[in-house]
């Protein structure tokens, strides 16, 4: 069945029907779009996590890394460039 069949069939049932279809669409792209992590990276995400709570004042504010990241980007495309 097509998209387009679909929404045919859905203006058919009621506005309160309709939004329960689309709360349970919504539900299953979420649950289609989130992944699984790995038993590693899981790891990884918790080790960063604690080491972040033990010291939140380490490391740099997301602007400085920003920057820092766009100078080198800069840097490479203009010797691409050249």
């Amino acid at each position: 069945m097509s998209s387009a069949d679909l929404l045919n069939e859905a203006k058919h049932l009621s506005v309160a029907e309709r939004l329960e279809l689309i709360d349970q669409l919504i539900e299953s792209v979420e649950e289609d779009a989130v992944q699984k992590l790995s038993s590693q990276n899981e790891s990884e995400l918790n080790r960063r996590h604690q080491a972040f709570l033990s010291s939140p004042d380490e490391g740099e504010p997301w602007e400085v890394v920003r920057e820092r990241i766009q100078r080198s980007l800069d840097a490479a495309t203009t010797r691409r460039q050249a």
